[in-house]
């Protein structure tokens, strides 16, 4: 992978529904009735035990509207209502495993504190988790209906949009995306001035063939690797197949196309993601949003299917620090290699692991930058996965982990509390572990669902000032 310096920034290529986070403060608070009285069917006995037979309305909607109303509802992402007390009982016993098992609501990444802090998840109490199961399997009782504020539906406000064209995807047919087709569409800012990019949101037309979305910042005018300027690349690119909207694009936004920033990366259950703090990606007049499209074939049922996607992206006209992406995947770059690393077949566990320092990510000119946000990503074999930081004579300290991998839950999990400094010497190790019990040959990397990754995508804040 290649790591990119613009004027001041650094960045890098992510080759990447649950509801993501929401605007602070954009949830309405729930479990409490609108006339301020106790909430009922709850009595509680002198020592704040209930004593009454748990009831739908009484203990579990509540619990429900604060945790997962907001994408089970009327419009949201999820398969079924949750506000509704007949639809919730129908789906009590999915609701009982799914919530007891931490499956729903979904956050991957461990956040006990054991290995790195992270903004508060909206993952249930044990609590929480023993009520919604004791009515579950009990006898799901109603109890007296009450009315809670509906949370809004997961977005952000003052976004502009953007739409890639209409495209009927055709699978590579490769080793590397044999069933897959990485297409990149150039779209215009629409600015009069230069902005910095704060938040976005990315609603896939066709979720069902949308593998991922990367949004590369391009600047027509700058001087590629090739010689030529980047307007001079993408019309050749585009030129390459005329009859067709766009160019194709593994890796970045093309070969030979010089990226200046990664502002956005989505995956399946991501949902908006809102930077933290007072950080941006900055994003010039003159650049080219170049939107590259992984869509994934594999079912044969989704061939001849098309697909337009939404990107928003909230901007602002100053930040304190700007914000770069940058991603590592020792394993894919193996495939430059005469032979490429592969993953052994028939195993329950094979694991991959590489070591980057700081400097090899492309930090190694800045004094530090403090990584604030994590994103992981595997394909469908992935089962673990761990990231661990040595800093200069410091013992290795774990910076995040994935105890089950599931592709369709995939989110940027900021850190809280204070950042942690990336220096040139830094170490930085990923090990990532794979099922391929079903496989009966080496698993190759690529790009394609069918290969697997193995990848770091982090974010970083720049120093002030930079």
């Amino acid at each position: 992978m290649r790591i990119v310096w613009t004027t001041a920034l650094l960045t890098s290529m992510f080759s990447l529904v649950a509801c993501g986070d929401d605007e602070p403060g954009g949830s309405a608070e729930a479990g409490v009735p609108l006339d301020g009285g106790a909430t009922p069917d709850a009595p509680a006995g002198g020592d704040g035990a209930v004593t009454a037979p748990l009831t739908f309305w009484g203990n579990v909607a509540p619990i429900l509207n604060t945790k997962c109303v907001k994408c089970h509802q009327e419009g949201g992402i999820g398969p079924f209502r949750l506000d509704d007390y007949a639809e919730a009982k129908k789906q009590a016993s999915i609701i009982a495993v799914a919530t007891k098992d931490g499956i729903m609501p979904p956050y991957l990444v461990t956040h006990d504190g054991t290995c790195g802090q992270f903004e508060d998840a909206e993952t249930l109490t044990a609590a929480e988790k023993q009520t919604i199961w004791d009515w579950a399997t009990g006898d799901k009782a109603e109890g007296t209906p009450l009315t809670l504020p509906r949370p809004s539906l997961p977005g952000i406000e003052g976004a502009t949009t953007y739409q890639t064209p209409m495209l009927v995807p055709v699978a590579q047919g490769n080793a590397l995306a044999e069933f897959d087709e990485y297409r990149c569409f150039p779209l215009d800012t629409g600015l009069d001035q230069d902005t910095f990019i704060t938040a976005y949101d990315v609603l896939p037309g066709n979720p069902a063939i949308v593998h991922h979305l990367v949004a590369f910042l391009v600047d027509p005018a700058k001087m590629s690797p090739t010689g030529k300027t980047n307007a001079e690349v993408m019309a050749e690119l585009d030129a390459t197949d005329p009859d067709r909207i766009g160019w194709p694009c593994f890796g970045m936004a093309g070969e030979g196309v010089a990226v200046d920033a990664v502002p956005a990366v989505w995956a399946p259950g991501q949902g908006p993601v809102v930077y933290p703090g007072d950080v941006g990606v900055k994003l010039k007049k003159d650049h080219k949003i170049v939107v590259q499209m992984h869509y994934n074939l594999a079912d044969e049922k989704l061939k001849g299917q098309s697909d337009s996607t939404t990107i928003r992206l909230r901007q602002a006209a100053t930040v304190s620090r700007q914000a770069v992406f940058v991603l590592e995947d020792a394993f894919l770059d193996t495939l430059g290699n005469p032979q490429p690393d592969l993953l052994p077949p028939g195993q329950k566990a094979a694991t991959y692991t590489w070591k980057k320092t700081g400097a090899e990510l492309g930090l190694g000119q800045l004094p530090f930058a403090d990584l604030i946000g994590v994103m992981p990503h595997m394909h469908e074999r992935g089962v673990r996965k761990q990231m661990s930081i040595t800093q200069p004579g410091g013992p290795k300290s774990c910076a995040a982990k994935v105890e089950r991998w599931d592709f369709e839950w995939q989110k940027m999990y900021f850190y809280k509390g204070t950042p942690t400094p990336v220096t040139a010497t830094t170490e930085i190790e990923l090990s990532c572990e794979y099922d391929t019990s079903q496989d009966t040959s080496p698993v190759l990397p690529g790009w394609g669902t069918r290969n697997e990754m193995c990848i770091a995508i982090l974010m970083f804040a720049l120093p002030p000032g930079i």
